[in-house]
């Protein structure tokens, strides 16, 4: 288990010795995503992202930047998602100082220069394009539309070209001096490293971090109502189709339920959709499923590429597969399997120090504590096929199904897709 140390300015520190490894592995977590934004702002979070690595008082470009981490055969990146914005840098234990130092500087000293915003804005407005010429990414922005519609999670978190444009620099300064300070950042360290080390360190590296406010409280989201189906018509060589409906938070009771359950249905080459519709129908090289937990709500997603001909029919494959699984559930032998893939797949993640850093800083956001891995293969454990049956009855409502499609249809399809959906043909 990591050591939390919160420093008397009130910045949080987690620390995991692994005295086993040779690296260590830092995290600067940020409670300030996609959600946070106004709607005529979007893809700030993302925009500032960016532009941390493009310039700070130390590192005034963005090559001296990337060169004082990757010049020592280390690891420098960041995320942006919905709900957080994650920083992090995996070096050998000699150059820790050396990370640390560039990750501190570019969150507390970025630079915003003005000609290298406008070069960044370039770069990310063909990032969202490339999305557009994907489709294999793109149907998964169409189903966010069609679930969620006009809200911020309808949206992709890079904000779209119109949003990216119209965003300022003044606009993006004001974002990250509301979001990035004490109180929403958390700094998560794993790796052959002593606990007080660290502390001093991050403590002196992050002097000027201001105290800040804790980020407002988010809109509790409402998905659209369905069964409803988004065509986008390209032509294209596969259809491409997202199914889904909202899914649940990661406070939720259930949740392990439903970890074990998408696990039976779409997680790896031995679940149900992977045999019915590859191995034993030859329609699709790519199927699987998914299931994205934030903080009051979630998104659970079956995805597939197939031949265009062969849409209709792998449509109700996994159609009739989600009715099968409300009346009837999983199988014993499904449920022991899945049980030692889900606590497999857990432990073996905890091996590289970047891992142990990212769940500790991730569970430090949502929980405000990590969670014992100890503690979550005893919650897998426990899951028991009528918990798992009553997750895919409470989620897998008509009314909340959500379908999105891309490929060469025609914009007649789209009645006989709705009409699918329902059981109707």
């Amino acid at each position: 288990m990591p050591e939390l140390i919160t420093t008397p300015t009130g910045l949080r520190i987690l620390v995991e010795p692994l005295p086993h490894t040779y690296s260590v592995s830092i995290g600067c977590f940020v409670h300030a995503g996609s959600r946070h934004e106004p709607d005529v702002h979007a893809g700030a979070a993302h925009f500032i992202e960016h532009m941390c690595f493009k310039g700070s008082h130390a590192f005034p470009t963005a090559r001296q930047i990337s060169e004082a981490v990757e010049g020592v055969g280390g690891i420098l990146n960041a995320s942006t998602s919905y709900e957080s914005t994650v920083y992090w840098a995996k070096v050998a234990t000699i150059h820790f100082d050396r990370a640390l130092a560039v990750l501190a500087d570019m969150l507390t000293h970025p630079l915003f220069d003005l000609r290298e915003l406008e070069k960044e804005r370039r770069v990310i407005i063909e990032e969202i394009r490339g999305i557009q010429d994907s489709p294999s990414d793109l149907i998964h922005e169409l189903l966010q539309q069609v679930m969620w519609g006009e809200q911020p999670l309808g949206r992709d978190i890079a904000g779209s070209v119109e949003t990216v444009a119209a965003t300022s620099r003044s606009d993006l300064i004001d974002f990250f001096q509301r979001h990035y300070n004490r109180n929403t950042m958390v700094i998560s360290v794993a790796g052959n490293i002593t606990v007080d080390q660290v502390v001093e360190a991050v403590d002196r590296a992050f002097v000027d971090l201001p105290p800040g406010l804790p980020p407002a409280p988010l809109l509790i989201p409402q998905a659209c109502r369905g069964p409803q189906v988004k065509l986008m018509v390209r032509d294209i060589e596969q259809g491409n189709f997202c199914l889904g409906v909202p899914g649940l938070s990661y406070n939720d009771p259930e949740r392990r339920a439903l970890q074990v359950l998408d696990s039976v249905l779409g997680g790896g080459m031995s679940s149900r959709l992977f045999q019915v519709l590859r191995e034993e129908n030859g329609m699709a090289y790519s199927v699987g499923s998914y299931h994205t937990e934030l903080s009051d709500t979630g998104m659970w997603v079956i995805y597939g590429s197939v031949e265009p001909e062969s849409l209709r029919d792998g449509l109700v494959i996994c159609r009739d597969m989600l009715h099968d699984l409300v009346r009837h559930g999983v199988t014993a032998e499904e449920l022991a399997m899945v049980k030692e893939q889900v606590k497999g797949g857990i432990l073996l993640s905890l091996e590289d120090t970047w891992s142990v850093a990212s769940r500790n800083g991730a569970h430090m956001l949502r929980y405000d504590h990590v969670i014992p891995v100890e503690q979550v293969v005893a919650e897998v454990e426990a899951v028991t096929a009528a918990q798992i049956q009553q997750v895919a009855q409470r989620l897998l409502l008509p009314e909340a199904l959500h379908v999105a499609v891309l490929g060469p249809y025609d914009v007649d399809d789209q009645r006989e897709l709705v009409a699918l959906m329902q059981g109707e043909v």
